[in-house]
């Protein structure tokens, strides 16, 4: 009888220690999952990631009309697919940071993407990394581009308005 209970104490202590393992390692794309540095207490510096974009991916045009429509589309999505971890605001203060001890940019600050062409941020959505999934499989183009058109108001920027004609046929 207390063999069972002695393997599942044994086991249940190894799965501690191999969880306290996992926590002090880095992840992959150079960021930590420690919340504080053990000789300091305070936070790690974190690692940006880092993409590889082609020159063609760098100069690739937005094709979706920066306007009030698409930046409206693009928020719908921001709100359902990017806030938990990003911010309702685009803030880098999303609701799963700390669970998942992620420090996602704060896109609200306008040197994040001031040095990104448009076709980089489309794919950096696309393409995801070690710590933010990829969204080429889920989104279609154009709501990645809507996506694009939305950030660009987080760093202050203002769309223009959409004629009526285009606000009819915008895709939904």
């Amino acid at each position: 009888m207390r063999a069972p209970y002695a393997l599942a104490v044994c086991l249940f202590l190894l799965m501690i220690g191999v969880s306290r393992g996992q926590q002090n390692q880095p992840q992959k794309g150079g960021q930590s999952t420690q919340t504080t540095t053990p000789s300091t207490g305070e936070a790690p510096a974190q690692v940006p990631h880092q993409f590889v974009i082609s020159p063609e991916e760098k100069a690739r045009k937005n094709p979706v009309a920066f306007t009030e429509e698409s930046v409206e589309r693009g928020k719908k999505l921001f709100a359902t697919q990017c806030a938990m971890c990003h911010g309702k605001n685009g803030d880098g203060k999303g609701d799963l940071v700390e669970i998942m001890h992620i420090s996602p940019p704060d896109f609200t600050k306008p040197e994040t993407f001031s040095k990104r062409t448009d076709g980089e941020l489309f794919a950096i959505i696309n393409t995801g990394s070690a710590t933010m999934p990829g969204e080429a499989k889920r989104l279609k183009e154009n709501q990645t581009w809507d996506l694009v058109n939305f950030l660009r108001t987080l760093e202050g920027k203002k769309p223009a308005k959409a004629s009526g004609a285009e606000a009819a046929a915008a895709p939904q």
